[in-house]
């Protein structure tokens, strides 16, 4: 277990880590008015039962809770296994990811192998500042990884898409990032998009080609790979059918 001993830090830093650490057997907790910091904590193994004010819960292997400072709670269980993060500060973080009181989370797989690197770290010749800048990063990336979880399949395509446009994807590709047969989700895609995946790929890349065909001085073959496409022959036919004019018409179009 690591804690903070130099309590001027965690007085002076607007973020710091307090613990970190894991029980192998729980032991009951009671906050019934909660604790001046906010708590991560996750089942390794086996299952507790958590009680809020309005809401209880059991949470098993593979799930965890954060708590924000102030937030009543307990917990407790048959001999099950936890790991837990505290840290002061980042109220400013915690309320522009939007987290209540509590949230109950599926730990990334990333997960313990970050928490055992910030545990490293933290009992290694490190700093109350590196210490705060690492826990900053490993809060944030946990909040990332959650708000991601909690996104619709759609709007995880269409980042996804947003991010690569300029690879070579198939829809293989993009249905193995999502986790789907990639016939669901050309379903799922065209019932909340109303336009198919590859289809919506066509569009973000024709957007993005305009964009520098507009705004940069690169040749328009180059353009072209930059956004996707395998040919100038192909780049010309796809921007043709969706802005009725070829790359060079519209450049000469916006550039005059």
């Amino acid at each position: 277990m690591f804690a903070e001993i130099d309590k001027d830090a965690l007085m002076a830093l607007p973020f710091a880590l307090n613990t970190l650490g894991e029980s192998p057997q729980q032991n009951p907790i009671s906050h019934p008015d909660g604790i001046p910091c906010h708590e991560i904590i996750w089942v390794r193994s086996g299952a507790g039962s958590f009680r809020f004010p309005d809401q209880s819960f059991l949470l098993s292997q593979g799930k965890g809770v954060l708590i924000r400072r102030g937030t009543p709670h307990a917990y407790e269980g048959a001999p099950f296994h936890t790991a837990w993060c505290t840290f002061s500060g980042g109220d400013s973080l915690l309320d522009y990811c939007a987290i209540p009181p509590f949230l109950v989370f599926d730990v990334p797989a990333y997960f313990d192998e970050a928490t055992d690197d910030l545990m490293h770290l933290s009992m290694h010749n490190s700093t109350p500042l590196s210490r705060a800048a690492a826990t900053y990063t490993y809060v944030a990336e946990l909040l990332a990884a959650i708000r991601s979880a909690e996104e619709s399949t759609d709007l995880r395509v269409r980042r996804f898409l947003e991010n690569h446009y300029s690879d070579p994807l198939s829809l293989d590709d993009v249905a193995h990032f999502v986790g789907l047969d990639k016939f669901a989700l050309c379903r799922s895609y065209r019932k909340a998009r109303g336009i198919g995946v590859m289809e919506e790929l066509k569009r973000i890349r024709i957007a993005k080609a305009k964009r520098f065909l507009r705004f940069s001085a690169d040749p328009i073959e180059k353009i072209g790979r930059m956004c996707g496409f395998e040919s100038p022959s192909y780049f010309a036919k796809r921007f043709r059918e969706l802005t009725g004019m070829t790359p060079a018409a519209y450049r000469r179009a916006h550039n005059r």
